[in-house]
């Protein structure tokens, strides 16, 4: 299959590890069947590098995709919370086992990495985001429960109203954007 492709001047192939690889420094795509057991390092590699990534389509196990995309295949997780401001991220395809030889004992999903053109939080806010989340993330029986740690209870109040979520909902009703309304009213 690889061959197919060794005439074309816009697509280089490389066979190395991929974390080893320097990244190219001008605006490039990536298209990988990643290993498994290395896909969290890879979309963190793609992801935190400074240089202009534009997308990637990566095949990965199902679980780990949605732990990266959170709502709405799942609920919001730390890490999709942490990459969406920046980054656009569907499981754009579910793939059959028989679609690889040999056939994988896990579910396998194409996602999708796209970086965004406008930033939902801008650079010099990203570490306070970042912190937000982490700080705000935790126990709670409640969406109220986990929301009194960092805002008063007239703020909970109107923030649920403003946002539209349901303050004695479990916190994992919340969703991305959510998290971003609540982020720009703490800022």
């Amino acid at each position: 299959m690889c061959e197919e492709f060794e005439s074309q001047s816009n697509v280089t192939l490389v066979n190395a590890d991929f974390l080893d690889f320097p990244l190219p420094a001008s605006p490039y795509k990536v298209f990988a069947n990643v290993p498994f057991n290395r896909t969290a390092d890879i979309v963190g590699w793609l992801t935190d590098a400074r240089v202009p990534l534009e997308e990637a389509y990566l095949v990965v196990r199902r679980d780990m995709a949605e732990r990266f995309a959170g709502s709405p295949y799942v609920s919001e997780t730390l890490r999709s919370l942490l990459l969406k401001p920046w980054w656009q991220i569907e499981i754009t395809r579910r793939l059959k086992k028989s679609d690889f030889e040999p056939p994988p004992t896990v579910d396998s999903v194409l996602l999708w990495l796209a970086r965004r053109t406008r930033p939902l939080v801008v650079e010099s806010e990203r570490r306070r985001y970042q912190d937000f989340i982490a700080s705000c993330l935790g126990r709670g029986r409640t969406a109220r429960h986990l929301l009194r740690r960092t805002f008063t209870g007239r703020q909970v109040l109107r923030l649920a109203k403003d946002l539209r979520f349901d303050l004695s909902g479990p916190p994992s009703s919340l969703v991305f954007d959510h998290w971003l309304g609540l982020f720009r009213y703490h800022a």
